[in-house]
């Protein structure tokens, strides 16, 4: 846990951090509040002890500053006697407790313990919520063993644990699940290899000194360190540069980082959980993957199915998502046609739970709110032509797969009257002969009143 001391007088401001530091805690101290922006600009604090009186101004003026920067910093103000409106002040304005000076060491010990057990519990109870918000919806077999791997995993620190699997099935999902289930108190800290620029990454995974190069104006801390005691997520580890898999090789073997421009290692304890959409064998066969790296974050493999091979969990996922933007956007729930189930039912999801979770959306956007049901013309026409299409053997046309996107809608809908006519009013032929699937057809006859 991190404290500031945030203090004029120097010999206390001193010996208040040679005392926490002694704890155990990671202290630092700031002579007035040009200081305390200063340290703020680096990093967010924990806890704050405030001075109400500094050289250079009112100390509570940085109260709603630390509180903006880190909601959950506990802030003790320390004050002189006499100074009881100043409290007031201080409490209404967001402030944790305060120590009347001249205080004994032991009771600013014992605040800084109480301090420290309200952000833990905060942060407990913040897991627990997300735990049960972040999930995997569906009831197939493939998410219950999913389950059942999240929780053997989550009772274990320090271990390596690789989920594979197409673009949008939720690794990070899975990612958040077990570090949920966990109940370790560090935090949840993720990053994209493959977004930040290969000069930046080794920066931001292991922090840096002042002046380790060119920019460096401050000590940073790398987001390695900041996921001590918790998850590191590294999402794309396919895409991370070569000249810096060794050093992630060597981190996972030794759980120790030493950031730029430091001599001094750092030893973490935390798990790691990458993620990646790529082919690591092929990457590995190319040169551009490491063997032995892919072998370490490999320890604890799954494989997440796409959406495709889940079967009714589309359904499930369906009314998972009206809920979410029903409540979301104030609005009524949407209810989709029989239709509409067999077309997310028999429909690929190339792009898995992340395009039906936009759909949905979509959707709610889109709809007229006095219309609440979900029907064929409310969907992307691409989904419905990418339906599988039902060609019968008496079929009196062959068409080249989808002639009806180049008609205008008078010649459109003539043609659909004529197919409708030729086949007997059998839309699945009539489907066949102009090359839709039948839920296209259906949806061009909604479009055009013929239904």
């Amino acid at each position: 846990m991190k404290v500031w001391i945030i203090e004029d007088e120097r010999a206390l401001a001193q010996g208040l951090k040679t005392a926490f530091e002694r704890k155990g805690y990671e202290s630092r101290t700031a002579s007035g509040l040009k200081g305390l922006n200063s340290m703020m600009d680096q990093e967010s604090p924990e806890i704050v002890f405030l001075d109400v009186r500094l050289d250079d101004g009112d100390g509570l003026k940085g109260l709603p500053h630390i509180l903006q920067a880190s909601p959950e910093a506990k802030v003790i103000v320390m004050t002189a006697f006499g100074d009881s409106a100043l409290v007031v002040r201080a409490i209404r304005e967001g402030a944790f407790n305060y120590l009347d000076k001249p205080f004994p060491l032991e009771a600013a010990m014992n605040m800084a313990q109480r301090a420290s057990e309200a952000i833990a519990l905060a942060r407990r109870v913040s897991r627990m919520e997300t735990s049960r918000a972040v999930s995997l919806i569906g009831s197939s077999r493939a998410v219950e063993e999913i389950g059942g791997f999240v929780e053997k995993v989550s009772r274990h620190e320090d271990v390596n644990v690789l989920i594979r699997g197409e673009s949008g099935t939720g690794k990070e999902v899975v990612a958040r699940m077990i570090h949920g289930a966990s109940g370790s108190s560090g935090e949840f800290v993720a990053i994209n290899c493959a977004a930040i620029p290969e000069s930046l990454l080794e920066a931001e995974l292991f922090g840096s000194r002042k002046g380790a190069y060119t920019g460096a104006s401050a000590d940073k801390r790398g987001l390695v360190e900041l996921a001590d005691g918790g998850t590191l997520f590294l999402d794309e580890i396919g895409d991370m540069p070569t000249s810096l898999q060794s050093k992630m090789l060597r981190f996972l073997d030794s759980r120790s980082l030493r950031p730029l421009g430091s001599s001094r290692e750092i030893q973490v304890s935390l798990r790691v959980v990458c993620a990646t959409c790529a082919d690591l064998e092929n990457r590995i066969s190319s040169g551009a993957f490491r063997k032995d790296l892919y072998y370490r974050i490999a320890m604890l493999p799954i494989e997440l199915p796409p959406l495709r091979e889940r079967g009714r969990d589309a359904l499930e996922l369906l009314e998972h998502f009206i809920v979410l933007y029903s409540d979301r956007l104030g609005r009524a729930p949407l209810i989709p046609s029989s239709d509409v189930e067999e077309v997310f039912l028999s429909y690929r999801w190339p792009g898995n739970v992340r395009e039906l979770k936009n759909l949905v959306e979509r959707l709610f956007i889109l709809k007229d709110q006095r219309d609440r049901t979900i029907s064929l013309k409310d969907l992307p026409q691409e989904m419905l032509d990418a339906m599988p299409t039902d060609r019968d053997a008496e079929s009196r046309h062959e068409t080249d797969g989808r002639p009806l996107q180049r008609q205008l809608d008078d010649f459109e809908k003539e043609l659909l009257t004529q197919a409708l006519s030729d086949s007997r009013g059998n839309r699945t032929r009539a489907a066949s002969s102009l090359g839709l699937s039948r839920y296209a057809l259906l949806r061009r006859l909604q479009k055009h009143g013929l239904d």
